[in-house]
């Protein structure tokens, strides 16, 4: 077993968050719910505009989202705390979300909308919009969820005034819903394993160390349509993302960057037990696109891969600067390397030539001034897996692959070297025998690479896996 295998399993033991599947009568509930929101009656509104501080804004986000925008208005409104503001922010959309959202807010004069002038991305509009919120709290969700249950922005709102929360977090059900046929395919709870953990305040450190860390109690969920936020939190956690960052365009994987940053400015934090949102992964042209449904099957988006996987690298290097002098964040940085090596991910990685971008992550964990002997060690055997899974990088990469690892000093990323024209001649004739080298090796590769790899792991098996344990035992 290598250490990236072996790294996979403690990950499983690690994570605390699981899907669960309801049982029957839960699984009626969530549907009984679900089919009143978009087919019961109109819901009552208040005839007057909210206070000039409402207790809570929606944010919702929207590009291209018309045909939705009824149902996720229709669950708001339902709800029973009233004093809110419904904040729609329109990302240049081409269909006719605006002249939609124009008409509710002639029946409803809590909904406000913010129309871009340009199409800015989902972070940009979740952070922005957070920010030029009226709340006392904000709440986040995607036009094509609804919320599930009527009361979960007041009990979240009431738990957040009675223990002076910064971040409110609440179970949700999730699934896939066919809209047209009016028809669930299925439905999951998105819930902590370890129900000691509700109903209770926390705070830093421990926060800090409840989200991707070593810490086997990862308290906090990778997403935020299942929070709510205090407005300073939000202002908090924009000024650690950096607006230089977050007014760039990315549609995807804001999720993370968003948690990672609560995660180390909240100062305090609660689990509440009760589902909210349900989120159903339906609409392939909102705002985060996806280049794969959930059975793997190809959307009819495939364009965006490499941007997506250019936004998913994006977070990752953002979250390495964010932990530079974090010496405790060894954990945190080798699991989202890990992250990379998802199957999913790999033909994307193939496709979109990000490899100088991932080598340059493993790099950094290695030369990092706080790396130890396991994580120089996971990198650099990540770092060799990522080269190796396509036979024409090894190539490519050939001049720094043997070599690009072997200093512990602090280096610049990695770039293919340049010629130098003082030795043209030397270099030519190095680099055709280096050329000879470099298809000899690979053609040996090509025939006896699988008989490699088995005597390899099986000879490193029990030294790696003790190493690695013990390292793992000293986080």
């Amino acid at each position: 077993m290598s250490v990236l295998s072996h790294f996979l399993l403690l990950l499983q033991i690690y994570l605390s968050f699981q899907l669960i599947k309801l049982d029957g009568q839960m699984e009626q509930n969530v549907i009984n719910a679900v089919n009143f929101i978009l087919n019961g009656p109109a819901p009552e509104i208040p005839k007057t505009k909210p206070s000039s501080k409402p207790k809570v804004t929606i944010v919702i986000p929207v590009y291209n989202e018309e045909k939705y925008l009824k149902n996720v208005l229709k669950s708001i409104q339902y709800q029973s705390l009233k004093d809110i503001e419904i904040l729609f922010i329109d990302d240049k959309s081409t269909d006719k979300s605006v002249k939609r959202i124009k008409e509710f807010q002639k029946v409803d004069p809590r909904i406000s909308l913010i129309r871009n002038k340009k199409n800015r991305g989902i972070l940009y509009n979740r952070i922005y919009g957070g920010l030029q919120s009226k709340g006392e709290y904000v709440a986040f969700i995607d036009a094509d969820d609804i919320y599930a249950n009527p009361e979960i922005l007041k009990m979240s709102y009431e738990a957040c005034i009675k223990h002076n929360l910064d971040i409110l977090e609440f179970d949700y059900f999730g699934g896939r819903y066919d809209l047209k046929n009016q028809k669930f395919i299925d439905i999951f709870l998105f819930s902590n394993q370890d129900k000691n953990l509700y109903d209770k305040v926390f705070y830093q450190p421990q926060i800090k160390k409840s989200f991707f860390y070593e810490n086997k109690q990862d308290i906090i969920a990778g997403i935020v349509y299942n929070k709510l936020y205090s407005h300073k939190e939000i202002e908090k956690m924009a000024d650690y993302i950096g607006e230089e960052f977050w007014n760039q365009h990315f549609i995807y994987m804001e999720d993370f960057i968003m948690s990672f940053a609560i995660a180390r400015t909240a100062e305090s934090f609660m689990l509440l037990g009760y589902g909210g949102v349900y989120h159903w992964y339906e609409n392939p042209e909102g705002m985060t696109k996806g280049v794969f449904d959930m059975d793997g099957k190809k959307l009819k988006y495939p364009e965006n891969s490499n941007k997506k996987l250019g936004d998913y690298l994006s977070m990752w290097e953002r979250a390495f600067d964010l932990t530079e002098d974090e010496p405790d964040s060894e954990y945190f940085r080798m699991k989202l390397i890990y992250l990379l090596k998802e199957p999913d991910n790999r033909h994307v990685f193939a496709r979109t030539f990000q490899y100088e971008r991932i080598l340059n992550l493993c790099k950094r964990l290695y030369t990092w001034k706080y790396a130890t002997p396991l994580s120089k060690n996971f990198a650099k055997e990540f770092a060799i897996d990522t080269i190796g899974f396509e036979v024409p990088m090894r190539k490519k990469y050939s001049e720094f692959f043997g070599n690009a690892f072997d200093s512990d000093s602090e280096e610049e990323d990695i770039k293919p070297k340049k010629s130098s024209k003082k030795s043209k001649k030397e270099k030519k004739k190095k680099d055709k025998k280096g050329e000879n080298e470099v298809k000899t090796e690979v053609k040996k590769e090509n025939k006896n690479e699988s008989k490699k790899t088995k005597q390899k792991e099986k000879s490193k098996d029990i030294e790696e896996i003790d190493g690695y344990i013990e390292g793992i035992d000293d986080l």
